[in-house]
């Protein structure tokens, strides 16, 4: 109870300072003009009419008269019985003061019609400014929606002009992506023919690596959709480059639930989360070897990662991959998948990526693709 007085005046502190300047102003008028002051008592009865009049015209009288088809006729004949109702109101509540003389000071009146037409004087000053405030809030009203739907409008051309960048942006990475890979493979091949013999590490690595590149474009161009046995092959390439790099001194354990190597997915996730691991990871310790684990709980894929956080490579650009997947799983399965990572705490890094089943089998192996995994 305590706090609703001062919210009830925090919430209408403008209609009460309004209220409280214009009864002090009219009392002070009214008593210099008269030549005296009434009592407290008499004032408070009169205004509390007043103002009970001014707020039930505003709230309850126009809303219902100005929503009919009559509004011109129906509004006058809606002010006349307000009036009406309002003298014998005010009738009832100023005899029945009269009672109290020495609180209210009011003397008792009788029926008569300079009483009624002073009243109605009075009661119409206080409709009409009840009219006034009326349509001011429904002009405020009605600006503030306006400017609201401005600033969402707003915020919607801002949102497409940045979609539209990106598009752009995501378009002319096509482009670049597409200079005749034909003849970088073709070179890759022709670089693995001279050095199979002479260097036969180093033409392992370039056929490694060729066929890494092949998969990325490839998968681009299928529909963008590829079985996660596919790219669960090029993971195992991407982990045999950095052997022959680190002269096999690397520790890398996949776990691969065979239920789920024939369920596609948007591809590049499982190679950016392997990037991630060599780019961050320390998988130098055998007893600390990194883990990628692919499983289902029959709900949902998972994909789990973890690995020891190598303290002397630069952690800054960690997040730059991993906020692309979740921003391609956001954009391809909504709130179907989910996407977390974060530090143990033990010095280990430790990654999630989570995708109902139902949204995955909703997405049907192109023609190709499949022929493509028969084989």
């Amino acid at each position: 109870m305590d706090k609703r007085i001062p919210n009830f005046f925090t919430k209408y502190k403008v209609h009460i300072i309004t209220w409280s300047i214009f009864i002090l102003y009219e009392t002070i008028i009214l008593g210099l003009v008269s030549g005296r002051f009434a009592k407290i008592g008499s004032y408070t009865i009169h205004y509390v009419q007043h103002i009970l009049l001014f707020y039930f015209h505003a709230h309850f009288v126009l809303p219902r008269v100005l929503r009919t088809k009559f509004a011109v006729l129906a509004l006058p004949v809606g002010i006349a019985i307000e009036i009406v109702v309002y003298f014998f109101v005010f009738f009832i509540i100023e005899n029945a003061a009269a009672t109290l003389p020495g609180i209210f000071g009011v003397r008792k009146v009788t029926m008569a019609w300079a009483l009624f037409i002073k009243v109605s004087w009075r009661s119409l000053y206080f409709i009409g400014f009840s009219t006034g405030y009326y349509f001011l809030i429904n002009l405020l009203r009605e600006r503030e929606r306006t400017t609201s739907l401005e600033r969402q409008r707003l915020n919607q051309i801002i949102e497409q002009q940045k979609m539209e960048k990106e598009l752009a942006n995501a378009q002319n990475a096509y482009l670049r992506a597409q200079i005749n890979p034909h003849f970088l493979f073709n070179t890759l091949n022709f670089i693995y023919n001279k050095t199979r013999k002479s260097a036969p590490v180093a033409a392992d690595a370039i056929l490694t690596l060729s066929a890494m590149m092949r998969y990325a474009v490839e998968s681009s161009e299928d529909k963008g959709y590829i079985a996660i046995e596919e790219e669960i092959e090029q993971v195992h390439n991407l982990i045999h480059l950095h052997r022959l790099r680190q002269n096999h001194q690397i520790y890398f354990n996949i776990e691969v639930d065979e239920r789920v190597r024939n369920i596609w997915m948007i591809p590049l996730v499982l190679i950016t989360l392997t990037e991630n691991i060599f780019k961050h990871g320390n998988l130098s310790l055998a007893n600390h070897p990194a883990i990628l684990k692919i499983y289902t709980d029959q709900e949902s894929l998972l994909i789990e990662t973890k690995n020891l956080i190598n303290a002397i490579h630069n952690t800054s650009g960690l997040s730059k991959g991993l906020e692309n997947i979740a921003k391609r799983l956001e954009h391809t399965y909504g709130d179907q998948a989910t996407f977390t990572y974060r530090s143990d705490g033990k010095n280990h890094f430790e990654t999630k990526v989570q995708i109902k089943l139902a949204v995955l089998n909703g997405f049907v192996a192109p023609a190709a693709l499949s022929d493509k995994i028969g084989k």
